[in-house]
């Protein structure tokens, strides 16, 4: 069976189109960090700043949602070690939460400086991932 000439022509055209639309796995989870991250981010912090503190027993709820959203995410390898620390600190606050004493904050001294510890991680961490993104996305 013969192909006609015009099919055979447009054959190797046709591979190298469909390969040069193939990504990498990476290439994709790039795409989609860059795009989806920047907005996850902006929610969790827009739902953490309005917690008021009137119910402190739903401040453990809230930062447990923005834990599980931000595990949802799949990082690049290049940026994967400051997503894994960040994703670290925030876990560091929903088990520390969970630790304290919503009922009575004097209750909660000694849990102080391991808190600043983890806001301290926080802002490093949120930094990296920051800078990562805008230099690569």
């Amino acid at each position: 069976m013969r192909l006609p000439v015009r099919l055979l022509c447009a054959l190797p055209v046709s591979l190298l189109v469909l390969s040069g639309c193939s990504q990498s796995e990476d290439d994709v989870r790039m795409d989609a960090f860059c795009s989806d991250v920047p907005a996850l981010l902006r929610d969790v912090t827009a739902d953490l700043n309005a917690f008021d503190g009137s119910d402190p027993a739903s401040g453990p709820a809230l930062v447990d949602d923005a834990v599980t959203r931000l595990e949802a995410v799949d990082p690049p390898a290049d940026v994967s070690d400051e997503w894994d620390r960040l994703l670290t600190a925030w876990t560091g606050v929903r088990d520390l939460l969970g630790q304290a004493d919503l009922t009575d904050p004097s209750a909660n001294t000694a849990l102080a400086p391991e808190l600043e510890s983890l806001g301290t991680e926080l802002t490093e961490a949120g930094g990296a991932v920051d800078d990562w993104g805008q230099a690569n996305c």
